[in-house]
């Protein structure tokens, strides 16, 4: 996003060491051998664009998904994108009459979607946008740094995956709906299979 590039970075191997705590039954490429594989398959200028192409329009081309998917021996694909992010200090405590800082508020706050892509056929299979925000109070100047705020996110995110949800934060608005929305059964499906019912909230 502009005005955000550089700080995007850092998402892919953040999001590579979520997967492996919170889902170690993923076996997850690490970007590193990624865009090793990428670049030595004479794919980077098709990856480029692809990444160009979905900063506008959100989806993964077909055909160049497939054939980097294929390189890289993997059938499915995270993206992850970093919407907003902001460190901001707020003084809390001074002494009167000194100007003698005593205590600050310190956070970071971040929003980053998710999506998951199956690079065989191109179907968009999960999506899913959360937000980080970490506060902590200090007579120090340091952050609360942005690989704290994203791993907060970025895991609640690939437990909602794995629980089969689509959002990691619930206030009592999305409560009192879900509430209201009938969720059938596994026994009620008429073609006799099962699907696992979500979690309650």
């Amino acid at each position: 996003m502009p005005g955000l590039h550089g700080n995007e970075m850092p998402l892919d191997l953040l999001l590579g060491e979520v997967l492996r705590k919170v889902a170690p039954q993923i076996q997850v490429l690490s970007s590193r051998h990624s865009m090793s594989q990428i670049n030595q398959q004479g794919l980077a200028s098709e990856y480029t664009q692809m990444r160009v192409d979905a900063e506008l329009s959100y989806i993964l081309n077909r055909e160049s998904l497939k054939r980097i998917g294929s390189a890289l021996g993997a059938r499915y694909v995270f993206q992850p994108r970093l919407a907003a992010f902001a460190q901001i200090m707020t003084d809390r405590w001074t002494f009167p009459g000194f100007g003698v800082l005593l205590m600050q508020t310190r956070s970071s706050d971040l929003r980053v979607s998710l999506q998951l892509w199956d690079a065989k056929t191109g179907e968009l299979l999960w999506v899913s946008m959360a937000e980080g925000t970490l506060q902590s109070e200090a007579a120090s100047r340091d952050y609360v740094y942005f690989e704290d705020a994203a791993r907060v996110a970025l895991g609640g995110m690939i437990a909602d995956l794995l629980n089969q949800k689509t959002a990691s934060t619930y206030t009592p608005l999305n409560k009192l709906l879900d509430q209201l929305i009938e969720i059938p059964s596994p026994e009620a499906k008429s073609d006799g299979t099962k699907t696992a019912a979500p979690p309650s909230q």
